[in-house]
C-alpha cells in the first residue's frame, strides 16, 4: 500500500508539474507584424536570433549592455521594437528567452549574456513583471562591479534586495491592474532606499510591451506608443545618469 500510495503521488507530481509547464508554454498573443520587422539588421544593427534575441550596434563596439528578462508566458519577440531601441542608441541590448516561457527557470542566464560579450564593462539587467521578479533575484549574486542597475518595468521584487549596493529604477503605470500602485508602495521596503520611481499615468501592464492589443482595453490609458516612448525615456534617462 505504501509503495502504491508513492507510486500515485510521484503520478500526480509528475502530472502537476507537465500541466503547469505546458500552460506557460502557451504565449501571450503578440504583435508579430510589427515585432517581425525588428528582427531584420540593417546597417546600423546587427539582430542575432540565438542563443538570444541580441540587437548590436554596427557603427561602434558598445561597452554598456542591458539584458532583459520577459515576463511570463511572455515571447522574447514581445519586446523586440523597444529593445532595438536602445540598440539604436548604442547599447548592447540582450533579450534572453526564458525555458517554459516562465522567468524563475532562467534566473542565471545573464551569466552567460555576461560571459558572451566580454568587452561589455558595464551592465543593466531589466525585466517586465514576472521577469522583474526573476531579475531581482538574480541581483543577490550579480557581480556589481560589472552589473549597475536594476530596472524594473510594471515589477517588484518577492525578496528583500534593500541591502544592495545597486542603483534601481521602478517604471510602473498607474492604470496596471497586475502591478497596482498599490502593490509596487507596498514592496517598495524590499528595494534600496535610493530606488528611483517613475509612476505613468494612464500606463498599464501591457502596454510596455508590443502584445496584442486586446491586452490592453481599458478606459482612460494613453495610447501604446505614448507609454513605451515614457518607458524608454525614463529608462535611458537613468542608465546615463549612472554613466555620468
Amino acid at each position: 500500500m505504501i509503495k502504491k500510495l508513492i507510486l500515485i503521488l510521484v503520478l500526480i507530481l509528475v502530472f502537476g508539474i507537465s500541466a503547469i509547464a505546458w500552460f506557460m508554454s502557451i504565449e501571450y498573443p503578440f504583435q508579430k507584424k510589427v515585432t517581425q520587422q525588428a528582427l531584420i539588421s540593417d546597417d546600423q544593427i546587427a539582430v542575432k536570433t540565438s542563443p538570444w534575441l541580441s540587437f548590436i550596434p554596427r557603427n561602434k563596439a558598445p561597452e554598456v549592455g542591458i539584458i532583459f528578462y520577459p515576463g511570463g508566458k511572455t515571447s522574447p519577440e514581445t519586446f523586440a521594437p523597444i529593445l532595438r531601441e536602445y540598440a539604436e542608441h548604442g547599447l548592447l541590448a540582450v533579450i534572453t528567452p526564458m525555458p517554459f516561457n516562465t522567468a524563475f527557470l532562467g534566473i542565471n542566464n545573464a551569466d552567460d549574456v555576461i560571459a558572451y560579450y566580454p568587452r561589455v564593462t558595464t551592465w543593466f539587467i531589466a525585466g517586465h513583471s514576472l521577469g522583474g521578479v526573476a531579475a531581482s533575484v538574480y541581483m543577490k549574486k550579480a557581480d556589481t562591479s560589472k552589473v549597475k542597475g536594476l530596472l524594473l518595468w510594471a515589477s517588484y521584487p518577492a525578496t528583500d534586495i534593500s541591502d544592495l549596493k545597486i542603483k534601481v529604477l521602478s517604471v510602473s503605470g498607474l492604470e496596471d491592474r497586475g502591478a497596482t500602485p498599490e502593490k509596487i508602495a507596498l514592496h517598495k521596503k524590499l528595494l534600496p532606499s535610493n530606488t528611483k520611481y517613475v509612476a505613468i499615468g494612464g500606463a498599464n501592464h501591457w502596454q510596455f510591451g508590443f502584445f496584442q492589443p486586446k491586452k490592453a482595453r481599458q478606459k482612460e490609458i494613453i495610447s501604446a506608443s505614448e507609454q513605451q516612448n515614457r518607458v524608454f525615456e525614463a529608462t535611458y534617462r537613468f542608465i546615463n545618469s549612472i554613466l555620468r
